[in-house]
């Protein structure tokens, strides 16, 4: 039997509506590309979620998880906010990236794609949780803060961030 995307992605939907039964999902069913989205309660942020058959490139399904961060003509035209595209360096599971909405709606999202079979459906929504968290502490936006000022550093994280490897260590320490 052939790749079905809206078969992968009810799986995922079935979840998602088990960890937040009041939030409603709008859902797009497409065997080549299945995608639902919502707003998370928790975040006020708008989700994206879409899995993908296999094609020549990635060769496996695929499933693209994003967070909405903007309209990217209302971003650019701030004052730096073309410097998100920075975060890149700092942000370890996911990227600030441009996402099209449909024709003519460019969206600066946080985005993260991987194989479809490296996440199972229940750990969907802790993965963005984990992206949306991420990008909070490394771009300054905790609970009631807003961003820092470009060209600044980020604040210093707080306690609210929870212990992680080091992937890398410094050459004094080689």
């Amino acid at each position: 039997m052939p790749f079905d995307a809206t078969i992968a992605l009810e799986a995922i939907h079935q979840a998602l509506t088990s960890a937040m039964a009041d939030v409603t999902f709008d859902v797009e069913p497409d065997p080549a590309a299945a995608a639902l989205s919502f707003v998370h309660p928790a975040h006020d942020a708008t989700i994206l979620v879409v899995v993908e058959a296999a094609d020549p490139h990635h060769q496996v399904p695929t499933l693209l998880l994003a967070v909405v961060l903007g309209d990217w003509q209302d971003a650019r035209g701030e004052t730096g906010g073309a410097a998100l595209f920075a975060l890149n360096a700092k942000l370890m599971t996911c990227a600030v990236g441009l996402m099209p909405l449909n024709e003519d709606e460019l969206a600066l999202a946080l985005c993260k794609r991987v194989p479809l079979d490296s996440l199972p459906p229940d750990q969907v929504l802790p993965a963005l949780e984990d992206m949306i968290w991420e990008y909070a502490a490394i771009s300054g936006w905790l609970e009631g803060g807003s961003p820092e000022r470009p060209g600044e550093p980020p604040a210093p994280l707080t306690d609210l961030q929870p212990p992680r490897p080091r992937l890398i260590t410094s050459l004094d320490e080689a």
